[in-house]
């Protein structure tokens, strides 16, 4: 098939949606298809300033917050350049991952495959980017939403959480709303075995950018609680500065993945640390958890969004309600520290979890699946 990958970054930008959009490149590539990127269409300057004044005008008569992503207006307008574009094309299919506003309203008859990692419907007044919304402007992204899934010949979500949603809220028909999970965004050993020391120090590793969303002083307080009833444990944080200055705690505020060396060393503390704490208020699928997975790391987390798609309570992992204390999640993880065997048999699980679904070779072989039974327009 020729397929045209839209996408606002250059397809080859491993940078994009942390390169997730490389990854997803890459598998289809090797489905041997031919593969074209349709860069991203934006507004003009005079659409832009048309669009602001709709945005000042709204803001004006109801006092709160407008979607400047998904709106009727940009819609329009994204979606008349993307059918004369598509009009001297002769794609067989449109990949479309995330473009929601971009799609919805096309008149193209070209098969569009459309990709997201949730529902917009979902992420309002969840996500702080997507809060604070007046109430037409969220009657109006869900109707736009709508229209991209009803528009659509698959819909993808990476999570029952989100694919449930689709079919659910949106009434979209089971058999056009398909669930591939992805995978890690970093190389994994590919022959892994649990050879992790666990009569040292238990390090439990916080990975991300986000310290206030992904809650990193919960996880800090629960080490505390661990710390202060005689346990050997530390805590590891990449990728922020929360300005700790306990002797357990050890802070890396920035790893550069594109850099080989700094990857290498995100890549060591992953394979060295023995739990993945990262007890996030919001997420929908964070990758950070797949790559954990790949190096048979337990994940200590909340029970939200798409995160139980990619960590099994009990079993690869621990998840917590999303009200759970600092004390909530030290009486979960105390068992674990007295009965360590619990840690191998989780990391065995987690590399199990990976190996079986969560890794971009497995969505490949469903996405060519998927491919074999769409008819090229």
């Amino acid at each position: 098939m020729k397929i045209g990958f839209y996408s606002s970054m250059h397809l080859d930008d491993k940078r994009n949606w942390s390169g997730t959009m490389y990854k997803m490149y890459e598998q289809i590539s090797k489905l041997g298809h031919e593969i074209e990127w349709i860069q991203k269409f934006t507004l003009s300057s005079s659409e832009e300033k048309r669009y602001k004044n709709l945005e000042n005008w709204y803001q004006k008569i109801f006092k709160r917050g407008y979607n400047q992503h998904i709106n009727f207006y940009k819609a329009r307008v994204i979606a008349n350049k993307v059918d004369l574009y598509l009009k001297k094309q002769n794609f067989d299919v449109i990949f479309a991952p995330t473009a929601v506003n971009d799609f919805a309203l096309v008149t193209t008859k070209t098969s569009i495959i459309y990709l997201n990692d949730a529902n917009v419907g979902q992420l309002l007044n969840y996500y702080p980017y997507y809060s604070g919304f007046g109430w037409l402007s969220k009657k109006e992204t869900m109707l736009i939403e709508k229209k991209m899934l009803q528009r659509a010949t698959v819909n993808i979500f990476s999570s029952e959480w989100a694919a449930d949603y689709a079919i659910n809220h949106y009434g979209i028909q089971r058999e056009k709303v398909k669930v591939l999970k992805f995978g890690a965004n970093l190389n994994v050993p590919k022959n892994w075995q649990f050879n992790k020391h666990l009569t040292n120090e238990i390090t439990f590793l916080f990975l991300a950018v986000d310290w206030i969303r992904k809650r990193g002083n919960l996880a800090y307080q629960t080490v505390k609680i661990l710390k202060e009833k005689g346990y050997n444990v530390k805590m590891q944080i990449i990728g922020c500065n929360p300005h700790l200055e306990e002797e357990w705690v050890n802070i890396i505020p920035f790893l550069n993945k594109n850099n080989p060396d700094e990857l290498l060393e995100i890549q060591n503390h992953l394979l060295n640390s023995h739990f993945l704490f990262v007890p996030t208020q919001a997420d929908c699928t964070p990758i950070v958890f797949c790559e954990a997975a790949g190096y048979g790391l337990p994940v200590i987390s909340t029970n939200t969004g798409g995160v139980s798609a990619h960590v099994e309570n009990g079993k690869t992992g621990v998840l917590l309600p999303e009200s759970s204390s600092a004390i909530d999640y030290s009486d979960a993880i105390e068992p674990l520290l007295v009965d360590k065997s619990i840690i191998e048999k989780m990391s065995v699980a987690s590399r199990e979890k990976y190996d079986k679904e969560l890794n971009w070779e497995m969505w490949g072989k469903t996405m060519s699946n998927l491919l074999l039974n769409i008819k090229p327009s």
